[in-house]
């Protein structure tokens, strides 16, 4: 006897989604504007506003499309897990660039490519705001499928 199985979605999985989605356009877009010269997001000869290098835009393309994943592919509890996580790498990140501002010489071989304190602002509201809004999805996602009795 089978019985046909449903995923109920929760009030919350919207705004995740649309959230998680929102994150991933941005980290593209600032990936892809850190290689272009421009005032707000990039190489430091250039003295943007947020300081940004080869490797920390790589970084922030990888992690747009890792939230686009996210907002695309995942519902429910795992959507939520996946976002908790995600926000949580983020605050690692912030950590390690508090530590070593270069991420002990990944982000640049120099100073010159340093996590300066609006880079490092911004990492640190999207981690807390991305496990916010993870654990949210969360604790509104149902524990378990629910049944469709049969006809």
């Amino acid at each position: 006897m089978s019985e046909a199985r449903r995923r109920v979605p929760t009030a919350d999985e919207p705004l995740v989604r649309r959230y998680a989605l929102l994150v991933g356009v941005v980290l593209v877009v600032a990936g892809v504007a850190g290689f272009l010269p421009n005032p707000i997001i990039g190489d430091p000869l250039g003295g943007p506003f947020i300081v940004t290098g080869p490797a920390h835009d790589t970084i922030h393309l990888a992690a747009g499309l890792v939230a686009i994943w996210i907002a695309l592919a995942l519902t429910g509890a795992g959507q939520g897990s996946a976002l908790v996580a995600f926000g949580a790498i983020w605050l690692v990140f912030v950590v390690l660039t508090f530590l070593s501002p270069t991420l002990f010489g990944i982000l640049g071989p120099t100073g010159w490519y340093a996590v300066n304190l609006p880079g490092q602002l911004l990492h640190l509201a999207l981690g807390l705001v991305s496990i916010a809004i993870g654990l949210m999805a969360r604790s509104a996602a149902p524990a378990r499928l629910d049944r469709e009795p049969l006809a």
